[in-house]
């Protein structure tokens, strides 16, 4: 496997050879979908507002979104 940044060689299972690498990787991810993901919780239909940064980091399972703040919609001009 390679470095999803730099290109090194990395054993299987890892994305990046470094913690630069990692921090790199994880900026281009924010920047490319958002720091925070909007996730519904199926069982109790709220949803929550997860940093990008952890669930690239600790992954997310149900019973840990009650740990997150409710996603709020903002009001857009002219509504």
């Amino acid at each position: 496997m390679k470095c999803a940044v730099c290109g090194v060689s990395i054993p299987e299972g890892r994305l990046t050879c470094s913690d630069d690498c990692h921090e790199k990787a994880v900026d281009y991810i924010e920047r490319e979908f958002g720091v925070y993901k909007k996730v519904t919780d199926d069982v109790s239909g709220k949803t929550y507002k997860v940093p990008t940064r952890d669930i690239i980091e600790k992954g997310l399972k149900q019973p840990e979104l009650k740990n997150y703040p409710l996603w709020v919609e903002e009001a857009r001009a002219g509504d």
